[in-house]
């Protein structure tokens, strides 16, 4: 178990506490201390609370925000006053570095999008072969009256609400390549899947099956396909 280190690191806002940047409080199993001279908010202490106990504990779970967020805001919008919690190791004392690997994914940048549509058109070729845009799992729209072209396609979400949405377990996620993964014989078409997604990224097919990008088994064609790097495949930077 690790102890923990709460640090003021930055005041946006106007906070009329007696906090100032550099402030900070200790967490070492169930005792908190507060060193002399240093001030703390009890309400932003408050909101804090729920999360130590998960931050001074080791878990290794596919999806958990936990180990890379390390960064909590006081829930006062005028103080804006920003924590940085530290992972201290109890046997030497010092702040241990957290590195996590982020799994890459489609990034879709709209303003270089020129609506050309040859992503639609190789994704339908590739998994259909026709080139039929309806048979695309990306899905470019056009405003007309802004005169933009947006693609809309599987971000592969790392909480994945489209798989907690399906009533039938029909989708699932590929640990792999990380893609999400439609079982045809058992997606039912009732479209939860689709009114979860944030990205408007699921459609359907005629006979009513989620067509949800599925990274093209790691050899993405519409990324490679794009002309204007509208799309790319990365992690933006890889860790945090």
């Amino acid at each position: 178990m690790y102890d923990l280190k709460i640090v003021v690191e930055k005041i946006e806002g106007f906070c009329d506490l007696p906090m100032e940047v550099g402030d900070y409080f200790t967490v070492s199993g169930g005792k908190i201390e507060i060193p002399e001279g240093k001030h703390m908010c009890l309400w932003a202490m408050q909101s804090l609370m729920p999360v130590l106990p998960a931050k001074q504990r080791e878990i290794n779970e596919e999806n958990d925000w936990i180990p890379h967020t390390k960064r909590f805001i006081c829930p006062d919008p005028n103080g804006g006053v920003v924590f940085r919690i530290d992972r201290i190791d109890p046997k030497t004392g010092k702040s241990v570095k957290e590195e996590v690997e982020i799994p890459p994914r489609i990034q879709v940048n709209a303003e270089a999008c020129t609506g050309c549509r040859a992503c639609e058109t190789v994704c339908a070729f590739v998994h259909k072969q026709t080139f039929n845009a309806e048979k695309s799992r990306i899905k470019v729209e056009k405003n007309e009256i802004k005169g933009e072209d947006t693609p809309f396609v599987c971000r592969q979400c790392g909480d994945a609400p489209c798989i907690k949405a399906c009533p039938v377990n029909a989708l699932s996620r590929d640990f792999e390549t990380n893609a999400i993964l439609v079982d045809k014989d058992k997606c039912i078409g009732c479209y939860k899947c689709a009114k979860a997604c944030p990205f408007d990224a699921i459609s359907f097919s005629e006979n009513d099956v989620a067509l949800i990008c599925d990274l093209c088994e790691g050899d993405i064609e519409c990324v490679k396909r794009c002309p204007t790097d509208a799309l790319k495949f990365d992690n933006k930077g890889g860790k945090e």
